[in-house]
């Protein structure tokens, strides 16, 4: 039925009236917090400049739900490497220490025990599944990801970089921003059927280095929502859109502003939906390069 009175709803308002709202899951950052709320049942997009930090940050975010709240995830990230380098990756930032024997120079350095490093694999394992397909050079449609998604222990999926997946433009008359839509708004569909938030990774489309701090230094400005690859039609069928963006450190923006500390990053909210998920803002964060965790 597509025409609905308050008659026909009234069951559900009156769930929705004495129904216990759950406890906002937290970070422990509290700016963050403060900016982002997580709702299942809704997507989250993320977006970030190269070097930026973005695939770190969600990193963080999903460990920080696992062992705050026990989620479960099922991600691809096709820039951090196979499921072997992110689950490395996962199991050292669990852990804060390395789990390689030696740095990328070859030469020894302090690494977590064989114990250590058993439980940490165990730890990955309880929470995280790798959509990996074993030939880099297949393509994947973002249905072939979801479809392999649909399982009700997943409290999150992650696709990142979102154009890693291949674009059939037929049924959509060859426009890009028509096949876009239709396909973000299968993103929200999965996120509803499944409770769930699945996060969608961007790329920025346009950069530029069009700005200058005090010293002279040329530097990229946060992009706009508008500057998301694929355009309006990101900014459209949006629910929650975050911009991961690190200014240049050692450098003052403006006159009377404090220097840019090493790791300090934003997190911009350009796009807030659905009511509750959180408010349009900056949070600062900052990055322990021991660790690879973000604290305030």
């Amino acid at each position: 039925m597509l025409t609905k009175t308050v008659f026909d709803i009234k069951p559900r308002l009156y769930e929705l009236r004495n129904e216990k709202r759950e406890k906002a899951c937290t970070t422990g950052v509290e700016e963050l917090d403060n900016l982002y709320v997580p709702r299942k049942g809704y997507p989250l997009f993320i977006a970030g400049a190269p070097h930026h930090g973005k695939s770190l940050f969600i990193k963080w975010l999903l460990i920080e739900w696992s062992e705050r709240y026990n989620w479960h995830h099922f991600v691809y990230m096709g820039e951090e490497g196979g499921a072997e380098e992110l689950a490395i990756d996962l199991a050292e930032m669990h852990v804060g220490a390395p789990a390689r024997k030696k740095n990328f120079r070859g030469e020894d350095q302090d690494h977590m025990s064989d114990s250590e490093f058993e439980l940490a694999l165990d730890w990955v394992q309880s929470h995280f599944t790798f959509f990996d397909p074993d030939d880099p050079a297949v393509d994947f449609a973002p249905q072939d990801f979801y479809k392999e998604s649909c399982d009700p222990k997943y409290d999150t999926t992650v696709l990142d970089p979102w154009n890693d997946a291949s674009k059939d433009l037929r049924e959509s008359g060859g426009r890009e921003d028509v096949w876009l839509t239709n396909e973000l708004k299968v993103v929200r569909q999965y996120s509803k059927n499944w409770n769930r938030i699945d996060i969608v990774v961007n790329h920025i489309a346009k950069l530029h280095a069009d700005s200058s701090t005090v010293s002279g230094k040329r530097y990229q400005k946060p992009a706009l929502p508008q500057e998301w690859a694929g355009g309006q039609a990101w900014y459209r069928r949006a629910f929650t859109m975050l911009l991961v963006y690190r200014p240049p450190a050692g450098e003052r923006l403006k006159d009377g502003e404090e220097e840019i500390r090493d790791g300090e990053t934003w997190i911009i909210n350009q796009k807030t939906k659905p009511k509750g998920s959180g408010k349009l803002g900056r949070a600062k964060l900052f990055l322990c390069r021991r660790t690879n965790r973000f604290t305030q």
